[in-house]
Parts: C-alpha cells; sequence; structure tokens
C-alpha cells in the first residue's frame, strides 16, 4: 500500500520503496563533507553561454543556456532570462523544481517561465504573468543527471544525497556569479522552488550559509537574500500525511464533517484513531534525525493515515495534486510527465539551438536517481533543522506559498509545522492572524488571492483556487505575491500582503 501510495508523490517524492527496504547508512547533512569539496574544488572550471533566439522561447528578453561542470564528471544545465524590466538592477531568482529528479523546466515551460510550450509540442507562447516581468531568472535542472544535466554525458549516477546535491549547486552558482555571468553577483538573489524543494532549498540554504561563515575556499560569495517554498514539503509525515485530515476532515460546530468532497465518516474516524501514533512518530523523527526512525515514521504514516487518500484516486475519482479536479489516469491523475514539453525538448531544433547532442534523451523525471536519492534516506528526514538554521543564523528571509486545493502538501499540514516550527520567533508567527491578500486585476480593489500571515523572518500566503502548482493555477496572483517580495512596498498601488 505505502509503496502505490509514494508513486503518486511524483512531482513531490515520487517513490520512497527503496526507503523503506533497509536500514541506512548514517550522513547527516549539519555536517560539511569536505572530502566531497576537494573533489569539486580541484577540477577545472568550464562552462558554455549559448544566447538563444525568440524562435526557441518567445521570451520577450534576452536568454542563454549552457552547460557549468561542477565536478571532474559532473555537468549541470541551465537557463537564464535576463529582467524585461531592468536587468542591471532586478534580482536574480532561481527556480527548482522537485521530485528528486524532477527537471525544473517543468516550472520553466508550465508554470512561470517567460514562455510556455503550446498544446502542441511545437512551439512556445509568451507569457505575460511571468516572474521574468521584474527579475533576472535562472532555471536550474539539478542535481546531475536530472533533465538536461549529465554525469560523464549519461543521465545515470549523479548525486543521490542532499549534500551531494548541496555540494554540487553551490559550485554552479559560484561559477555562474563569478565567471558565466559577473555582472550579475551584486544584485539580490533568491532561491525558490516547489514541492520536494522544501527538502533542497533549506538543505543547501545552510550548506552554502555554513560555508560562507567559515570562509571556505571557492565559497559563494553572494548573500542569499530569501527562499520561496511553493507547495514545498519540509517534513513529508507532517506537511504531507499529517494534513491529510484537518483537509479532508473538516467539521461544523455541531461535529458534523463539512468538507465539499471531503472523506467519509468511516475514513475521518480511522485517521483519528491512528493519528496519534503517527504524530509521536513524526516528533520521534524529528528529535532523532535517524533516517531508519523517520523511515519507519513515513511508513506507518502512509499506511495507516495516507491510504485513505489513496483509495480514492482511481478514475473519476480523486485528484490528490487539485481537490477541485477528479482524476482522468490513476495514479497521477495529471501530466507531470509533462507530454509536451518533452516532445518540444526533444525536437531536433531544439537540441541543436542547445547544443545538445541528438542522441541525448530529455526526461522530465529522473526515477534511477529519485529511487536512489529516497534509497539514501534524504526522502524521510526533513529539513526542519536546516530551516531553523536559516531563519536564526542566515540573514535570509522565508515566504511560504501554498495552494488550498493542494491535497498532497495542504495548506492546513503547512500551517501546524510553521506555527510548530522551533525558531526564535515561533511564538510571534504563531499569534499573528491570517488576513485576506488582494491582487490588482483591473478593478477597484483588486481580487482576494488567500490569506497571509508574517512575523519576524517568515511570511505565509495561501492561494485560493490553486492546487500543487499553485504558480501555473494562478499565474497572475502568485506573480503578485513575488513581486512584492522580492521588491517590496506596493505593485501596481495595491500594498504588499507580505
Amino acid at each position: 500500500m505505502a509503496k502505490k501510495f509514494l508513486l503518486l508523490l511524483l512531482t513531490l517524492l515520487s517513490s520512497l520503496a527503496l526507503v523503506m527496504s533497509s536500514p541506512i547508512k548514517q550522513s547527516p547533512l549539519g555536517h560539511i563533507d569536505n572530502d566531497y569539496n576537494v573533489l569539486a574544488e580541484s577540477t577545472k572550471k568550464a562552462y558554455t553561454i549559448v544566447e538563444q533566439g525568440e524562435d526557441i522561447c518567445r521570451a520577450g528578453t534576452k536568454q542563454y543556456t549552457g552547460m557549468i561542470d561542477v565536478s571532474e564528471s559532473n555537468s549541470l544545465f541551465y537557463w537564464f532570462f535576463e529582467s524585461r524590466n531592468d536587468p542591471e538592477n532586478d534580482p536574480v531568482v532561481v527556480w527548482i523544481n522537485g521530485g528528486p529528479g524532477g527537471s525544473s523546466l517543468f516550472g520553466l515551460f508550465r508554470e512561470i517561465g517567460p514562455c510556455l510550450v503550446n498544446s502542441f509540442g511545437n512551439d512556445t507562447t509568451f507569457n505575460a504573468a511571468s516572474w521574468n516581468n521584474y527579475s533576472n531568472m535562472l532555471f536550474i535542472d539539478q542535481p546531475a543527471g536530472v533533465g538536461f544535466s549529465s554525469v560523464n554525458g549519461s543521465i545515470e549516477g549523479g548525486p543521490a544525497t542532499l549534500l551531494g546535491a548541496a555540494a554540487d549547486f553551490e559550485k554552479f552558482l559560484t561559477i555562474f556569479f563569478t565567471e558565466a555571468f559577473p555582472r550579475f553577483s551584486t544584485q539580490p538573489f533568491h532561491l525558490t522552488g516547489e514541492s520536494f524543494a522544501g527538502h533542497y532549498l533549506p538543505a543547501f540554504a545552510k550548506y552554502i550559509g555554513e560555508r560562507q561563515k567559515m570562509l571556505a575556499k571557492d565559497r559563494l560569495p553572494v548573500p542569499i537574500q530569501s527562499l520561496v517554498l511553493v507547495d514545498a514539503a519540509v517534513d513529508l509525515t507532517m506537511n504531507v500525511i499529517g494534513g491529510l485530515y484537518d483537509h479532508f476532515c473538516s467539521r461544523d460546530e455541531a461535529g458534523h464533517l463539512n468538507k465539499p468532497n471531503g472523506f467519509n465518516q468511516t475514513a475521518c474516524t480511522a485517521m483519528e484513531e491512528s493519528l496519534p501514533a503517527c504524530e509521536k512518530l513524526m516528533h520521534h523523527c524529528d528529535d532523532t534525525y535517524d533516517k531508519n526512525v523517520c523511515k519507519y515514521a513515513v511508513t506507518y504514516c502512509e499506511e495507516e493515515v495516507g491510504k485513505w487518500l489513496f483509495y480514492d484516486i482511481v478514475e473519476g475519482g480523486r485528484d490528490p495534486y487539485d481537490d477541485r479536479k477528479v482524476c482522468e489516469d490513476p495514479p497521477l491523475c495529471e501530466d507531470f510527465e509533462n507530454g509536451t514539453t518533452i516532445t518540444y525538448l526533444n525536437s531536433k531544433r531544439v537540441h541543436d539551438a542547445l547544443e545538445i547532442p541528438l542522441n541525448f534523451t530529455y526526461y522530465g523525471l529522473n526515477m534511477e536517481l529519485n529511487e536512489r536519492f529516497c534509497a539514501s534516506g534524504d526522502c524521510a528526514v526533513p529539513t526542519t533543522r536546516e530551516l531553523q538554521y536559516v531563519l536564526e543564523e542566515m540573514d535570509t528571509k522565508v515566504l511560504v506559498i501554498n495552494g488550498n486545493n493542494d491535497a498532497l502538501v495542504t495548506t492546513e499540514g503547512n500551517i501546524r509545522f510553521y506555527e510548530s516550527l522551533s525558531w526564535n520567533k515561533q511564538a510571534l508567527f504563531r499569534v499573528q492572524h491570517f488576513v485576506d491578500w488582494f491582487w490588482p486585476n483591473g478593478k477597484i480593489g483588486g481580487m482576494k488571492g488567500g490569506q497571509a500571515k508574517s512575523a519576524g523572518k517568515l511570511s505565509f500566503a495561501t492561494v485560493d483556487e490553486a492546487g500543487h502548482t499553485s504558480p501555473g493555477d494562478q499565474p497572475e496572483a502568485v506573480a503578485f505575491l513575488i513581486e512584492c517580495w522580492v521588491n517590496g512596498a506596493s505593485v501596481s498601488g495595491s500594498p504588499c500582503p507580505i
């Protein structure tokens, strides 16, 4: 049951089947792997820059693609767009998708990029709601082996731990800002991502922050101004499984279930009975950071709580990525295999333009890397401590965005997680009330986009009528939030809620 349930988490965790199969050797992320850094620092730095035209991506701005070698074997692919507004002064915003093993070109061509792939998979269209309107945007396929990134020219054998991925990620950014595009190194710099980026970004930021603090050789010289976690799971048991009851079993004052299209009484009663043990295991996992303890917590909570969602994921049943939709093709229900984008990116003219060998096939998800990554235990262990480090030890803000119709990484589960997250402004954040926020849509007063609250360096915004890919579901509303976040004050006369 747990293996089947995990398959539906394709864009989040995809499969923890191997996580559940055997004991795991501990390798805490909190300690920097100096041996890995010696390898990275001893290699000759190399990168390519290819200027692209509107015929490849109808972006309305200058754009560049290329590879950056981060080790003797690993090369990371990037697609960089100068801001449509003021490239010399606007911030640099990095976007990564999750998986692990998911290509960030999904976010580019399906959600927030300056161009989107059309429904035929043979061309692109201009995206008027792109975050590129006010920022320089950098999309990175990582770890090596994902998307167009490679390991010795292949997609097999890339980093299968957060530590290995973090070392490559920092190396990439260091070369990008110091050698490939140094003129952008003095501008504000933000890391953003979706889904499993809730693991990636806190881990990467802590790794980078520690190396900056210790003045490590070849450290990233650019400070991270903020993290933006979009429908992101920092803690699988809390953000995903633990939020299912809150999302699907809400009750009115009389105690009657009142969630439209929610779970039935049988499911909710069974979940009520299982949740105390599940939450006890969650806390034990968080307290120990032991990979085997966390693996057991994930397994138990999936089999006793998560199964009620899985039972409904059938043809004509529930879509786990958006509770407003009906599942057409279980278990994923939606095109997270990214069919039209894969068709487009594997075309000869795109390969030629990107200078990618024709025999190299682009995949939206590297399942081999995904399985090895989760087998290492790094899918099951949360990145709570890494996020605490970012909030308390770094001069870095954190914005959380969550679609209210996301049935996997639920708003309810994420609110509970962040209100219980231990950091020096926890109490202040917890007592703040959510207030409605509005985005400018040409009408007086604008349109309600969701609710938001902030305290200290942490802000949380919900998005109405949006599922697991909220920037794609509500592009104008989420773009307003991001513009507020990176530029502040007000946007088009509308006050910023965060």
